[in-house]
């Protein structure tokens, strides 16, 4: 599944080198005359680490604006807000990329961002936060429930559904989540959590410790060692993953998947990107933001890292398109009230946990 994903990317991202290449052999502005903004002068690009961003598309950035790119990983999502609030007065790079509404809006009340808004589609804005111009959402997900198929069938139990359900006798030893300490979909988990249930939500997770949920510090621990589909083929087939996860393990003519997730348990993410207030390159991280929001880089990073795009008219790679809906209901809390309360949140649920 990973070549495919990967010639994805390519064909998207070679497509949108060749509309680049057609549309003018000289970065913008050369042709008048104007400057084009230190073009020798790299866009420098703050990302986590597991952002996949694709070569083709740096390529094309440069063909199209005349600029280089270069990616920086800076941790997960929640590092990297927390790098951008430590050096708002000196900031690391450019632009930020891949901060999302559980995390970011910390750094925003900061002034981490220049506020002057790029200009974006209506769908676009309305991903948008609330008294957040500086950012722009640039995909969005959903962190949801995923199950093991042939687990449940060879099993004979029911799949669950609800996040009710997760605390049902049925499902002791079956579930395994994330720290939401240290994980950005553990963290979105509690989210849900808190949406769901509002002030019971400490009773909710004080029965999901007695049926048995184990709590790994990250994604790629509960999928290699504790997840019946994961690498490990461990022994719990409930995993807290992403809506889009089972496009991962599909077959290989995209007919089936081994796993799916559980829609009624999601939490709707979105990431965002924006310009950082002293950047060094301001000129080159704005056509950074407007290059992402074109039609075939959206098409190009939804292929790569498998999340939706936002713009109208972008195309999904067919798997994520079959096997990763976005939930048509999610459970959701706005970014300003989890800046405000996930300290207090994080220590009742260590508290209940013992972690």
């Amino acid at each position: 599944m990973r070549r495919v994903i990967s010639g994805l990317a390519a064909t998207f991202a070679l497509a949108l080198v060749a509309s680049s290449c057609s549309s003018s052999s000289e970065p913008e502005g050369a042709a008048t005359g104007e400057p084009t903004a230190a073009a020798n002068d790299p866009v420098v690009v703050l990302a986590y680490d597991s952002m996949d961003f694709p070569q083709e598309l740096a390529d094309a950035f440069k063909q199209k604006t005349g600029f280089e790119l270069e990616i920086q990983a800076t941790g997960d999502a929640g590092e990297l807000a927390n790098k951008l609030v430590l050096s708002k007065d000196a900031p690391l790079g450019d632009v930020a990329f891949g901060i999302d509404n559980i995390s970011g809006y910390r750094a925003v009340e900061a002034g981490v961002f220049a506020a002057d808004p790029v200009a974006a589609p209506a769908e676009v804005t309305e991903l948008g936060i609330k008294d957040a111009p500086g950012l722009t959402a640039f995909d969005h997900g959903d962190v949801c429930v995923n199950y093991d198929k042939a687990w449940f069938t060879d099993n004979g139990k029911k799949v669950p559904a609800t996040l009710d359900d997760l605390r049902d006798p049925e499902y002791k030893d079956l579930f395994v989540a994330m720290n939401p300490t240290s994980s950005s979909p553990g963290m979105a988990f509690l989210a849900a959590t808190v949406a769901n249930y509002g002030d019971q939500w400490e009773q909710y997770w004080k029965d999901l410790k007695d049926n048995g949920v184990k709590i790994t510090s990250g994604w790629s621990e509960a999928f290699n060692v504790d997840y019946s589909a994961g690498e490990g083929k461990g022994p719990r087939p409930l995993m807290l993953s992403y809506s889009s996860s089972p496009a991962w393990s599909v077959n290989d003519d995209l007919t089936d998947s081994s796993t799916a997730a559980l829609l009624e348990t999601c939490f709707h993410q979105v990431e965002y990107m924006g310009v950082l207030q002293g950047a060094k390159n301001p000129e080159g991280a704005k056509a950074f933001v407007e290059f992402m929001l074109e039609k075939e880089s959206q098409e190009a990073i939804s292929a790569a890292n498998y999340m939706h795009p936002v713009v109208a008219g972008a195309k999904l790679p067919e798997a994520l398109e079959k096997f990763g809906p976005l939930a048509p209901t999610t459970h959701d809390i706005d970014a300003q009230t989890i800046m405000t309360q996930q300290k207090d949140w994080l220590a009742k649920w260590a508290d209940i946990m013992g972690q």
